[in-house]
């Protein structure tokens, strides 16, 4: 067993090192790495919760780690390493306090030094002696400048429900394709497949899973019958309202989730063009598209930023699903809110206002804007579509109740735009306005 644990152990390592000091996102190096040790299932939820469990706490990790170490000596194998002895000592009440220490001190050995296994080995051995007082010493998993501004931007309970969430749940939210089966088919296909399925919560096309390994693995999935997205990505396209024989642009459309969620409910008749700005992801939209059996989105390589006259006034609908932060989204992805800045919130707002103004003059008379992000931002959300508003008097703010199941009506605090929190009733933190153009003939 501790083996086993030794194993997984190295392996959480590599990613929390690879994902800190490499920069990479957290969800890609983890599939890596477990694609390469060829795990089984069980190993690989172990792996999967060192690192979760880590980075979701790793703010008060570093705060407790500081009481007893100066970590900005260390190299970044070693900060990981303690990171990680840290958490199960103080959050993993099944592994045992010795096993933690001793197997840091072993990966120290193997990926630092000899030298520095007993530095290990003491500032983990003096957290154990002061465990009862550090366990009792919680943070929010975000820094405090963004709890500083959110508290001033939506006020102190918003704020509370969003930073208590767990960033641990591992139940994975996928759509039916309901033009080739239905929801209920694909339940009792899972179901037979030994896959804990339950309806989702507000859309007929939901399902929520517990899977084991990878979900890109599934046959099913392979076959087409699905693919993941959560509720609040699929309330996206609910407000964009798609009709048959449609003319849409997704502005932002990678990995192509939203805009194959519109050619569904467009029963495969009419176009949608679907951009991104970079060529592998461009390609990644055609490979879901054609696992999907959807025909009518035609994916091309385009910086949304960039005008295209040809195109002025042509579609009856633009979705700019703009590229965020995506704090609402880090109880997934704990690694975001570790590695966001204000700098790169600024420029984040300024990407999203080159989008959108530009994006916007692809709109017809009469035709449909939306806007959305997967985060809980004020200057990448309302002051966006505050200041669109303001500039382009040609467009006004649309109502869009009748399209949206009644929970979502309860939500929506300004006309034509909803924001939804991380952790309240299992939705991921959204934001969505819809604008129409004026008829420039009346």
């Amino acid at each position: 067993m501790e083996e086993i644990m030794g194993k997984a152990r190295e392996i959480a390592l590599k990613v929390l090192k690879e994902v800190n000091a490499g920069g990479k996102y957290v969800n890609i190096s983890l599939k890596q790495n477990l694609d390469r040790a060829k795990i089984d299932s069980r190993d690989a939820r172990l792996v999967t919760q060192l690192v979760y469990g880590t980075l979701e706490n790793q703010i008060n990790i570093d705060k407790i780690l500081k009481q007893f170490a100066k970590l900005n000596r260390t190299n970044p194998w070693v900060e990981n390493i303690l990171r990680m002895g840290c958490y199960q000592i103080l959050y993993l009440d099944k592994i045992p306090d010795s096993a933690a220490c001793n197997e840091a001190v072993t990966l120290c050995k193997k990926y630092a030094s000899n030298s520095l296994a007993g530095f290990v080995n003491g500032v983990l051995r003096n957290i154990v002696r002061n465990k009862e007082k550090l366990v009792t010493q919680k943070v929010s998993a975000f820094p405090s400048w963004i709890i500083e501004k959110w508290e001033k931007d939506y006020g102190y309970d918003v704020v509370k429900q969003m930073t208590d969430i767990s960033l641990v749940d591992r139940s994975i939210t996928i759509r039916a394709n309901r033009s080739v089966i239905s929801k209920e088919q694909l339940a009792a296909k899972l179901q037979d497949m030994g896959v804990e399925v339950k309806n989702g919560l507000y859309f007929e096309e939901a399902l929520r899973i517990r899977i084991t390994g990878n979900v890109g693995d599934n046959p099913l999935y392979k076959e087409g019958l699905f693919t993941v997205q959560g509720e609040s990505s699929m309330l996206v396209s609910h407000i964009v309202n798609p009709k048959k024989d449609d003319i849409i642009l997704d502005a932002c459309s990678a990995p192509g989730g939203k805009a194959i969620h519109m050619a569904e409910m467009m029963e495969n008749q009419g176009k949608i063009y679907a951009w991104d700005v970079h060529p592998h992801r461009v390609e990644l939209i055609k490979r879901n598209c054609k696992r999907m059996g959807v025909n009518i989105i035609n994916a091309e390589e385009q910086d949304a930023r960039l005008f295209r006259p040809d195109l002025e006034k042509y579609f009856d609908r633009v979705l700019i699903d703009a590229p965020c932060s995506g704090l609402g989204v880090a109880h997934h992805k704990p690694d975001i809110s570790l590695k966001i800045t204000p700098e790169k919130l600024k420029s984040l707002a300024a990407l999203q206002w080159d989008i959108i103004s530009t994006c916007s003059r692809y709109v017809k008379p009469c035709g449909i804007l939306v806007y959305s992000t997967c985060t809980i931002n004020s200057d990448e959300n309302e002051k966006i579509i505050n200041r669109f508003l303001d500039e382009f008097p040609d467009f006004a703010i649309d109502e869009f109740t009748d399209e949206v199941p009644d929970y979502f009506k309860n939500r929506i605090e300004e006309p034509g735009m909803i924001r939804l929190t991380p952790g309240r009733d299992g939705l991921d933190g959204f934001f969505i306005a819809r604008m129409r153009r004026k008829n420039s003939n009346a």
